[in-house]
């Protein structure tokens, strides 16, 4: 009798929150208005409703259901190809309940699905399985709807995006809950916050809803996901458990440092430290070998599961997932005695960082930071070593894993600090660049020594030496090719040194002596001579739309190239000036090129910087001069004359 009473109390409540959900399926739908500034797009997004049902299953568990309802008309066969196929991650899923997809005619006509077209499949990278499934019958100018409900496990932090590349003429975001649960929703770029209703003294609901959400397109340094409209939830209070505040960067902070450093196997760490054999005379060094030794030995998976993260697992089968890379770093550091603190951060590409809201969404990637060294290490970038991280991951907040200990009892606080970018002058990539002309033949005869370093691509030299020897022939041609077309080589190899100021020091150094005819041309008694295709393609900014986003740099970058040409005997340059450049915005950004030019040789130094990552939107006229400056000396040519 108990069993009944439950079911139909869990059916009330899922039928009562029903009634409260954001859309409704109608038995008669009708072809949509469009609004007129939406009518030549290929894609209007008509409507789109994402609701979530929280309730208690009858074990006390918490759970939800999920329905996303939407609408799109189709205006193009482009279009349709992409619509017409739809996925729905089983992720976290307990149950599908219904999936319901129709097209329906400008007449209102419909055309509805047939649910025994529907299919699962499994990716076996992600190890996540689907439902997918076709709508057919669709033709331009048709609307398409579908609405697919699921159970799935309650969820105590979510996000959802409203923004696409078409425009969004409705969405709503709304969730329903026991009244015990207060969740917080934040709404970003534009989309508002979430707002409290009260339904009943056993329901909250928090909702959000916007209308007129105009497409968004991708813009040269600026990131689009970033820029998206899109709400953010989280649990934010549980009256049932107390008055406190649940879930909080210190809630997190604990929840990482016992899942990474305690209950281990203290014999299978003795077996780590006796592989590893790390001997060194500083702490820098230390780091260096461990993680050396460590992205030499193990692989590691893009998925995590459970044996991923066992210490054992990983010991006998060298392969790992993301979190259990970390976990062997943390726990070999405390071996060595090394202080550290494990960062937990977005790629600002993807999300921008919120300090403010305690959302777990933003703990998506690992850093490891040491103190005394001031410097941190990626564990899950392969090529990288200590001091070189994901860009990503820099100049934005994160949460620093801070341990303590009083006596034998470990945890940790959570700190929020900002990551900051390398400087400038860490990432560069330096040329120089000796030319001499066969005018006969004419063929140009370049020597080039080029350094790397840092993001700029100093990591390179941490596995070309991994490479097969046509993949690293290939890998060199690409570097060198780049900077100077359809090249016949003489020598390209990997140097460890350099005696040229520009060059020795660096991460990688790529020396090459070729040939090539392109960078010459006859135009009567004249030659003409591409200089500027010596230091490469360059980013072109010169015709810019109406630009809504805040320009921002993957890193800060240098570049400086000294190009040496020996005037062919009989010739002299009639524009000597035209290499000179100088187009700066303050000390931040700048591209400055000057000549000398004394009997037979011509010297062009340049130098191109950018020092910082954001953008400031009174330097972003200056900003794109600068961009513009090296792909204006991109097409210098020196026009050679007969004396």
């Amino acid at each position: 009798m108990r069993l009944i009473y439950v079911v139909l109390l869990l059916l009330c409540n899922v039928f009562l929150i029903a009634q409260n959900t954001s859309s409704e399926w109608e038995t008669k739908p009708v072809f949509s208005a469009i609004l007129d500034e939406n009518r030549d797009e290929n894609v209007i997004g008509i409507f789109m409703h994402e609701n979530y049902e929280y309730f208690y299953s009858e074990d006390g568990v918490l759970q939800m259901i999920h329905t996303m309802h939407k609408k799109y008309r189709l205006n193009s066969d482009e279009a349709i190809n992409q619509f017409n196929k739809i996925s729905v991650s089983l992720n976290n899923v307990i149950e599908v309940m219904d999936i319901k997809a129709r097209t329906i005619k400008p007449n209102g006509k419909t055309i509805e699905f047939d649910k025994a077209n529907i299919k699962e499949i499994k990716d076996d990278e992600s190890r996540n399985s689907y439902k997918i499934f076709a709508i057919d019958g669709i033709e331009k100018g048709d609307d398409v709807e579908y609405w697919v409900t699921r159970k799935m496990g309650g969820a105590n932090f979510g996000r959802t995006f409203f923004q696409y590349n078409y425009p969004l003429q409705l969405a709503s975001f709304n969730i329903v809950c026991p009244a015990n649960l207060v969740y917080d929703i934040k709404g970003y770029n534009g989309f508002p916050n979430g707002a409290f209703i009260q339904l009943d003294d056993k329901r909250n609901q928090f909702r959000c809803e916007q209308k007129g959400i105009p497409l968004i397109k991708n813009e040269k340094f600026s990131y689009l996901d970033s820029r998206r409209r899109r709400v953010e939830y989280r649990l934010d209070y549980n009256t049932a458990l107390g008055k406190a505040q649940k879930l909080t960067w210190d809630d997190a902070a604990i929840r990482v440092y016992e899942s990474m450093y305690l209950g281990v196997d203290e014999k299978i760490m003795d077996k780590w430290m006796e592989l590893a054999a790390i001997d060194s005379n500083s702490v820098e060094n230390e780091v260096l070998a461990l993680e050396k030794f460590i992205k030499r030995t193990i692989y590691v998976e893009d998925f995590d599961a459970p044996e991923l993260s066992d210490l054992n697992f990983v010991f006998d089968n060298k392969v790992s997932g993301n979190r259990g890379i970390v976990k062997l770093y943390a726990n070999m550091l405390k071996r060595l005695g090394i202080e550290h603190n494990l960062v937990l951060t977005s790629e600002r590409n993807d999300v921008k960082f919120d300090a403010d809201f305690q959302s777990w969404n933003y703990l998506d990637k690992y850093l490891i930071y040491f103190p005394k060294l001031d410097k941190y290490l990626d564990p899950l970038m392969h090529p990288y070593r200590l001091g070189v991280v994901n860009g990503m991951l820099t100049a934005t907040d994160g949460l620093f894993v801070v341990p303590v200990k009083i006596g034998d009892f470990e945890a940790a606080i959570g700190k929020i600090q900002y990551i900051p970018a390398a400087p400038h002058s860490a990432n560069y990539d330096n040329m120089v660049i000796d030319i001499t002309v066969d005018v006969d033949e004419n063929v140009a005869h370049i020597k080039t020594e080029r350094a790397l370093n840092g993001l700029s691509g100093g990591y390179i030299i941490n596995f070309i030496d991994l490479m097969d020897p046509e993949q690293r022939l290939n890998t060199l041609k690409e570097i060198t090719s780049a900077k100077a077309p359809n090249p016949t080589f003489k020598v390209l190899e990997v140097r460890d040194t350099s005696n040229l100021n520009a060059i020795k020091g660096s991460d990688f150094i790529v020396y090459s002596d070729l040939t090539t005819e392109d960078l010459l041309e006859n135009a009567g008694n004249k030659i003409l001579l591409n200089i500027g295709e010596s230091i490469g393609p360059q980013v072109e900014m010169y015709f810019e739309e109406s630009r809504k986003a805040q320009a921002e740099n993957d890193w800060n970058r240098m570049y400086h190239r000294e190009i040496v040409f020996h005037v062919p005997e009989g010739y002299r340059i009639s524009n000597p000036e035209a290499t000179s450049m100088r187009i700066v915005e303050g000390d931040t950004f700048g591209f400055v090129s000057d000549y000398t030019y004394n009997n037979s040789e011509y010297r062009v130094v340049i130098d191109e910087y950018y020092k910082n990552i954001l953008v400031a939107d009174e330097e972003f006229a200056g900003f794109k001069n600068v961009i513009n400056a090296a792909a204006d000396f991109n097409k210098v040519v020196l026009v050679l004359e007969e004396e």
